[in-house]
């Protein structure tokens, strides 16, 4: 199976050969502007077609972010096409994490009118969601989200974690069991698709990312709320990852975040967390924690890029990737807007060296 979708395959570890190196980071790291940054950018060739009608003296901050953003789903877009895998099981992933983000942005929003979520609204997704998005910024009861989610998995996930007759929903909760019906989507979409090795790269990759988004949420709650076992386990994403369900127990029980960091360490991401360990001795913060934790996505990421050839693993990999880039973009340049050091923001990259 490895050798299905060989030209989606190729475009994809194509375009991740375009990606930043190190030398480019150091190159935008010294630069003094969003200008200058735009100009760098349209030189180099990830990112010359996304801003080539750019005028970058007259380009402003958060139009490029929100293209950086945009290019992630329009990529995967681009990849699907060329082999008409659109609609394949597995290949709509990224469609369908915006599916979520869009009804959970609208319930956050509803004790507003419907204009606020109109302009917080992706207005470019409608074509390509599973449900209508006009029908959603209409929409101005529970009851009416869910008959505008009605041919999705989501109405039921709304219904369940939503009870009938509560104006507003624990958003949390609700936003926990979205992402939980994604990820079980896209596993079992995973199993219709992909075979034997690639199947197993693509599953544990999965797994990582919801170990690891586990883990950075477990900390900050240890660290900065002190919650117990309880109330810890019911923030996390009920899909199991690599983490053996005893050593989560341990980490979610931990009285302190010292015991949290001590039950880390004997975990396998402690000890490939072995070289950035160091500084976790003097209580980190989960800023610096996260960003450990940022570079082990980004390490499992391109480990299974590099060792599957199957379309769907590689694309999912390199959506990884890519996200971590488009991360590091707007660091830099909110940070020349802000002027932050050089220093500071060479240590929040994740980069190839």
């Amino acid at each position: 199976m490895a050798n299905q979708h060989q030209a989606t395959a190729a475009a994809v570890r194509t375009a991740y050969g375009h990606r930043l190196r190190a030398a480019e980071y150091r190159d935008l790291l010294n630069l003094h502007s969003v200008a200058d940054i735009v100009s760098y950018l349209k030189e180099t060739e990830a990112y010359r077609t996304l801003l080539q009608g750019l005028e970058p003296a007259y380009t402003h901050r958060g139009y490029v972010e929100m293209l950086l953003k945009r290019n992630l789903f329009t990529q995967c877009l681009h990849f699907c096409s060329l082999e008409h895998l659109q609609n394949t099981p597995f290949f709509r992933f990224f469609i369908y994490d915006h599916e979520i983000r869009e009804l959970i942005k609208k319930v956050q929003l509803m004790p507003a009118d419907n204009a606020s979520y109109i302009s917080a609204m992706d207005a470019w997704l409608g074509p390509y969601l599973s449900f209508s998005q006009e029908a959603l910024a209409r929409a101005e009861t529970r009851e009416e989200i869910i008959a505008a989610a009605a041919q999705t998995p989501y109405a039921n996930v709304i219904k369940t974690s939503w009870p009938a007759g509560v104006e507003q929903p624990d958003y949390t909760a609700l936003e926990i069991a979205l992402r939980a019906c994604y990820l079980e989507r896209i596993l079992r979409e995973a199993e219709q698709t992909v075979r034997g090795d690639d199947l197993d790269a693509l599953k544990k990759l999965i797994a990582e990312q919801i170990d690891i988004v586990n883990l950075i949420n477990a900390f900050r709650l240890k660290h900065t709320f002190h919650l117990d076992a309880d109330a810890v386990r019911r923030m996390m994403l009920p899909v199991p990852g690599r983490l053996p369900k005893r050593v989560c127990e341990e980490l979610y029980a931990a009285p302190d975040v010292p015991a949290f960091l001590e039950v880390l360490r004997t975990t396998r991401y402690g000890r490939m967390m072995q070289e950035d360990m160091g500084f976790l001795k003097d209580a980190p913060t989960s800023v610096q924690l996260e960003q450990i934790f940022r570079k082990l996505r980004w390490q499992s990421a391109r480990s299974a890029l590099h060792f599957s050839g199957h379309a769907a693993v590689s694309l999912y990999a390199a959506h990884v990737l890519q996200q971590i880039e488009t991360e590091n973009l707007i660091m830099i340049i909110e940070g020349v807007r802000y002027g932050r050091s050089v220093a500071e923001l060479q240590s929040m990259l994740i980069t190839d060296a």
